[in-house]
This record gives C-alpha cells, sequence and structure tokens, in this order.
C-alpha cells in the first residue's frame, strides 16, 4: 500500500494512461479521483475499482474550461477532506489528430486551443486550484504527464509540441516556487505507448526496448506520487524505452 493515506485527482483517467494509473493507485491504497469529459467511460472506470475493493469517485472534467477545473479540486477536497496528488494526464488527442500539418498552416485559434487544454488548463489552472490544498496539509505531488514531442522536433505537431515543452518548463517553475510548502512536481516524458484496443499504429523508429504500455507509466507516475521519492522534485523521468537517447526519430 505504497499510497495509503494519499487523495490522487487524476485528469484524462477515463481510458489509457489515465485509467490505468487510476486503477494501480487505488490498489496501493490512495482514494482517488477519476476525471474525463466521458460520464460513461468515467463512471464505468470509478465503479470497476470500487468492486476491487477500492475508494473512487467520477467528477466530470473538461479542462478547456477553468470552471470546471476549480470546481473538480473543490469537490475532490469535499468529498475526501483533502488533495495530496495531482496527476496532470489530459491530452487533446483529438484536437492535435485533427489539426496535424506545418505550423504555417495553423490559425492563431487552432494553435490557441491545443495550447489551452494542454498546458494552460491541464497543468497551470489544475495546479493553481490544487496547490492551496497541499499548502494546507503540509506537502504534496505533483506530475504532469508529457511527452516526447517536447524534446524533439516531429511534423506536424508544432502546437502540441511547444505545449509540452512549456510543461516540462513550468513542472520546473512550480518545483522551486512551492518547494519551501514541501510540495513536489515533476513530469513524466512518454515515449510510443499503446493506449487502447484500437492502436494499431507503428512502433516509433529509434525505440531500443519496445513499444511501451499505459502500466509502463502508471508504474513511473505511482513513483513520482509516493513518499518513496521524496528526493526528486523538478525532474523529468523519462520513460520512453531509450527513444530519447537514441537519436533516431520518426
Amino acid at each position: 500500500m505504497r499510497l495509503a493515506g494519499k487523495v490522487a485527482l487524476i485528469s484524462g483517467s477515463t481510458r489509457g494512461i489515465g485509467r490505468t494509473t487510476a486503477e494501480l493507485f487505488a490498489q496501493e491504497g490512495a482514494k482517488v479521483v477519476v476525471s474525463g469529459r466521458s460520464v460513461d467511460k468515467g463512471e464505468k472506470v470509478a465503479e470497476r475499482i470500487r468492486e476491487a475493493g477500492g475508494d473512487a469517485t467520477f467528477l466530470r472534467l473538461d479542462v478547456s474550461d477553468e470552471d470546471s477545473v476549480r470546481s473538480v479540486i473543490a469537490a475532490t477536497v469535499e468529498r475526501y477532506g483533502t488533495l495530496t496528488t495531482l496527476i496532470n494526464n489530459a491530452a487533446p488527442t483529438d484536437l492535435v489528430n485533427q489539426n496535424m500539418k506545418p505550423m504555417l498552416d495553423f490559425t492563431t485559434d487552432e494553435w490557441n486551443q491545443i495550447i489551452l487544454t494542454t498546458l494552460t488548463g491541464n497543468v497551470f489552472w489544475a495546479s493553481k486550484y490544487a496547490i492551496p490544498h497541499m499548502i494546507a496539509v503540509g506537502s504534496g505531488s505533483i506530475v504532469n504527464v508529457s511527452s516526447g514531442a517536447a524534446i524533439f522536433g516531429s511534423p506536424g505537431i508544432s502546437a502540441y509540441s511547444a505545449a509540452k515543452g512549456g510543461m516540462n518548463a513550468l513542472t520546473r517553475s512550480i518545483a522551486y516556487e512551492y518547494a519551501p510548502h514541501q510540495i513536489r512536481c515533476n513530469t513524466i516524458v512518454v515515449g510510443r505507448v499503446v493506449s487502447h484496443p484500437k492502436d494499431r499504429g507503428p512502433d516509433v523508429p529509434g525505440t531500443l526496448t519496445r513499444v511501451g504500455q499505459p502500466s509502463d507509466i502508471a508504474y513511473a507516475a505511482m513513483w513520482l506520487a509516493s513518499d518513496e521519492s521524496e528526493f526528486v522534485t523538478g525532474s523529468e523521468v523519462t520513460a520512453d524505452g531509450g527513444l530519447s537517447i537514441n537519436g533516431v526519430h520518426a
């Protein structure tokens, strides 16, 4: 029970990496708030966790809406009395997939929407409203789920790359500013992960081990959320099968 006593809000946890993380956290003793836009999927995830003996609640969350972010954090504290752990995992995969094109072809609205959902809502707003509750209990852990797109160039996803790069930088700022309150903030840089059964895309050239699974990221998040990583803050924990060190990218 490595997360006993923790209360974790996990964004984008109705499927894929987020869902696996929520399930693992509950198994390890955390009280978990499952969140995302899909009510049906989210309720099913929370129900499965409870059936397995865990403590989970679903709250609908739209990270592009500041009021939604603020109200979900408030509801988490109302439900469980505190908030110790924030996993910022939500990602606008639909927007990114719909807007894969050269930077010059982006409209300002398209660019801003990806930045809003990936960086502003998912990290800035979530951290802004969660940190005061962590200060109140004297400690906390924030884990931002980033991407290899923040490290190396890829065609067609300039807005997403910029947002993930901003996430990595904001992680360091949060870690520095709130260290006096024993609040840690770290990033997981994620490589190619098969996140759902319909994902049949190819492996990424340059991966040294194998294609990733959601559990690979969930275990990294669990360590960063646990007291075992008390000495770790402002770090980029890379979970990409060696992709970032190989120098061969798609």
